[in-house]
C-alpha cells in the first residue's frame, strides 16, 4: 500500500464525513504532523479535489472530484439500463429506489430515484452500505461464492445499531439461507429505527451478482401486506434488469 495515497483518500473520507475541516483537525485524525497534513492537502488542492475557505481556512471537497464520478456514470451500462426501472419501481411503491454495486468487498450506492412522498427515505450516492444489516448488503452477500462470503463474514466487526441488528455470524448465515430461498432480502429496522428496506439481486449474463436494487421507506408504511407485495415487485424488477444484461436461467 502506498502510504501517501492511502492518507490522501482518508482525507477525502474525512471531508466527506465532516463537510469541512482544518489542517490541525485532519492531522489529528490521521495521527500525522501538521506539515505532513498540509502537504497532502496542498497536493489534493493542486489537483482540484479539495478547496480552501478563505475566511476560516478550512478545507472541503471541491467540484473537481465530480470528473471521476461522471466518468464512472458515463461508462456504466448497468446504470443506463436500470435507471428507468428504478423510476417505475419508485412510482409503483411510492418509496425511494436505488441501485448498488459490489466493489472491493463493499456495497456502494450508485444510482437512486427519490420518493415523491413528503416524508421519505433516501440514500447517498457513493455511500457504502453496511453489509450485514442492510437489505442491499445482505442480498449481495448471500449471492457471493461460499469462499468470498466466508471471508467477508469472518472480517465483520458486528455493531448493534438497533435492537433488531444482527450481531453474530450464526444469525447472519441463517438469514442468508432464507434470502437465497426467497430471492430477496429485508432490512426491518436493523440499521435505522423506523426504516424498512427490501432488495433483490441483479445477475449478469454469467449469473454473477455484482449489482442489486432495493427500496427504502418508513416502517409505518411497510405493513406486512406491503412488504409481501413490494418484495415481489422488487424481485421482478431485478429479474427484468438481469435479463436485459443477458442473464438466462
Amino acid at each position: 500500500m502506498i502510504q501517501s495515497l492511502d492518507r490522501g483518500i482518508k482525507i477525502l473520507e474525512i471531508l466527506e464525513r465532516k463537510k469541512s475541516a482544518g489542517v490541525v483537525e485532519i492531522a489529528r485524525e490521521l495521527e500525522i504532523n501538521k506539515s505532513s497534513a498540509f502537504r497532502l492537502l496542498d497536493t489534493l488542492k493542486a489537483n482540484n479535489l479539495v478547496e480552501q475557505n478563505p475566511v476560516n481556512e478550512k478545507y472541503r471537497i471541491s467540484g473537481g472530484i465530480l470528473r471521476f464520478g461522471n466518468s464512472f456514470l458515463k461508462n456504466s451500462s448497468v446504470i443506463k439500463i436500470a435507471h428507468s426501472y428504478l423510476e417505475q419501481l419508485s412510482a409503483i411503491t411510492k418509496e425511494s429506489a436505488h441501485l448498488c454495486v459490489f466493489s472491493n468487498e463493499r456495497v456502494v450506492v450508485i444510482d437512486q430515484v427519490k420518493s415523491t412522498e413528503i416524508i421519505n427515505v433516501t440514500a447517498t450516492l457513493g455511500k457504502e452500505e453496511i453489509i450485514y444489516c442492510t437489505s442491499v448488503g445482505k442480498v449481495i452477500l448471500a449471492y457471493q461464492s461460499e469462499e468470498m462470503r466466508k471471508k467477508i463474514i469472518d472480517s465483520i466487526e458486528f455493531v448493534k445499531f438497533t435492537n433488531k441488528t444482527i450481531t453474530d455470524k450464526e444469525t447472519l448465515n441463517q438469514q442468508i439461507t432464507k434470502i437465497k430461498e426467497l430471492g430477496y432480502a429485508i432490512d426491518d429496522e436493523e440499521m435505522t429505527p423506523g426504516v424498512c428496506c427490501i432488495a433483490a439481486p441483479i445477475k449478469s449474463h454469467m449469473g454473477k451478482v455484482v449489482y442489486c436494487i432495493g427500496i427504502s421507506g418508513l416502517a409505518t408504511r411497510m405493513t406486512d401486506d406491503n412488504i409481501l407485495k413490494y418484495s415481489k415487485k422488487v424481485k421482478e424488477t431485478a429479474d427484468v434488469i438481469s435479463k436485459d444484461l443477458g442473464y438466462t436461467e
